[in-house]
């Protein structure tokens, strides 16, 4: 049985027995969901928290390293900083903390072109990783008996964290060049 177009569209947007669509004019009729039906006919693809630029289904291109601000990258390194002195290299476990370290990221994403912001959320999150593998490396070189969540004196933390160099080393890995290295 064919389902026509019109049927499917009436189905919809029916709201407690009665039809609401789109205006021919673009406004939106009194229907919750006429917002996002407008954007995806329009073609614009939002991810499911309504931020265009960030529906990566199907999709590999956004997977690339692009120049993120030094706000961001410092923000990175302190995160992962805060993990290995407060949760020995672990998140932690607390939720304010955690939504605080995203929702930074989030709000700085969204003041992107829609067409970098996924690029740039894989960008922050190769630097996070790789930060943390570093950092992770150099503690067991020096406790080679440790393993993540266990306490590590600030002695060793704080040589690890002494300089620049670790996220420059960092920077530089992910990204392969010289490009994305902050100005200090």
């Amino acid at each position: 049985m064919y389902i026509g177009t019109s049927n499917i569209f009436s189905q919809l947007f029916s709201q407690t027995g009665k039809n609401t669509f789109l205006a021919t004019n673009g406004t939106q009729s009194s229907n919750p969901n006429a917002k996002a039906i407008s954007d995806l006919l329009s073609g614009r693809r939002k991810n499911s928290y309504g931020v265009e630029g960030m529906r990566i289904t199907g999709r590999s291109d956004w997977k690339k390293i692009i120049n993120v601000s030094d706000e961001m990258k410092q923000h990175v390194y302190e995160g992962v900083k805060k993990e290995f002195y407060k949760y020995g290299g672990m998140s932690g476990d607390s939720v304010s903390e955690h939504n605080a370290y995203y929702d930074k990221i989030h709000s700085y994403v969204k003041t992107l072109n829609a067409k970098d912001r996924s690029s740039a959320t894989w960008t922050v999150s190769q630097l996070h990783l790789e930060l943390a593998h570093r950092v992770n490396q150099s503690v067991k070189e020096r406790i080679p008996s440790w393993t993540s969540g266990q306490p590590i004196p600030h002695e060793i933390l704080d040589e690890i964290f002494a300089d620049d160099t670790l996220l420059q080393n960092s920077i530089s890995t992910i990204s392969g060049n010289k490009e994305l290295n902050m100005t200090v």
